[in-house]
């Protein structure tokens, strides 16, 4: 009977201290560290093909945001008319918007869904050519918000592939304010309003 009451008690510490490292490994399992990494496939205000990306951070730490960053830079280019038809100007626009951003992420049964907003900053450069001769440059930079949302499918805890959209709000902008040499000979409207949303795709991978 002694040795019946020994092996049950050997048994019971032995499950407790099973359960326990199962406790502990799932624990462990849901402490994670992501890496988020997007590509940007398309910018609603861009007149062509763009390229950006958006990386994060995400850590387990509860109500404590995530961190990340976001880039798109894309092309315009544009012949405008003078108000009295007299001259044209050649337009030809580089523009780069960059943020630093804060998110969550708020689990869901099948699908994550991401949540963040961001601020950062708006910088264009255009090279501005009047009556073919006439060439100058102009350099504008204006602050920016941004808001974005991801939603995301997880596989085996460890893997998200996830879809993202950037929204890229700030007042429109004259790109030509700041230009260099004489002044021009007719009058443009040059303001261009560029704020729209970058899709993106992407993965996330948990550590």
């Amino acid at each position: 009977m002694l040795n019946k009451t020994k092996y049950f008690r050997k048994l019971c510490l032995s499950g407790s201290f099973l359960v326990g490292l199962i406790s502990l490994s799932s624990t462990a399992n849901a402490q994670f560290i992501g890496i988020n990494a997007d590509v940007a496939i398309d910018y609603s205000a861009a007149p062509g093909s763009v390229s950006g990306y958006s990386v994060g951070i995400s850590h387990p730490t509860p109500f404590i945001p995530n961190i990340g960053y976001s880039s798109v830079s894309f092309k315009d280019k544009e012949t405008i008319g003078s108000d009295n038809d007299t001259s044209s100007v050649l337009l030809e626009t580089a523009t780069t918007i960059k943020t630093i951003n804060l998110f969550y992420n708020v689990p869901f049964p099948v699908v994550t869904i991401t949540v963040g907003f961001g601020l950062g900053g708006v910088e264009t450069k255009t090279t501005i050519v009047e009556n073919v001769s006439d060439k100058s440059t102009s350099d504008s930079k204006d602050s920016v918000t941004e808001g974005f949302f991801h939603i995301g499918l997880p596989f085996w805890n460890t893997v998200e592939f996830h879809l993202g959209y950037h929204l890229m709000s700030f007042t429109s902008i004259d790109i030509t304010s700041n230009k260099t040499g004489d002044p021009f000979q007719g009058t443009y409207n040059t303001k261009k309003n560029y704020k729209g949303g970058m899709t993106t795709i992407g993965v996330q991978v948990a550590f």
